[in-house]
């Protein structure tokens, strides 16, 4: 899996879609996860969980859903994303 983004949020979007981006989250936010770091594939997670993140406001207002925090459950439960330290 070659890393096309890295950030330090997690993030679901619409404009991202059909990209195929590969992205590590890097969460430096001094919380629970300060320093632990991510990596999924965007279309493939996307896939699997639009049918939850869809039905939020955020994505009927900006077509995205983000979070400096951790890795939403519902994305972790789906076993694309993983953790890398």
């Amino acid at each position: 899996m070659k890393i096309s983004i890295e950030q330090a949020y997690f993030q679901i979007s619409e404009n991202l879609y059909g990209q195929n981006e590969v992205i590590k989250v890097t969460f430096n936010n001094n919380g629970a996860h300060h320093g632990e770091i991510y990596v999924y594939n965007h279309d493939d997670l996307y896939d699997k969980v639009i049918y939850h993140y869809g039905t939020l406001d955020c994505w009927e207002n900006y077509g995205e859903y983000t979070s400096n925090n951790n890795i939403p459950r519902v994305a972790m439960d789906t076993g694309l994303v993983k953790r890398i330290k």
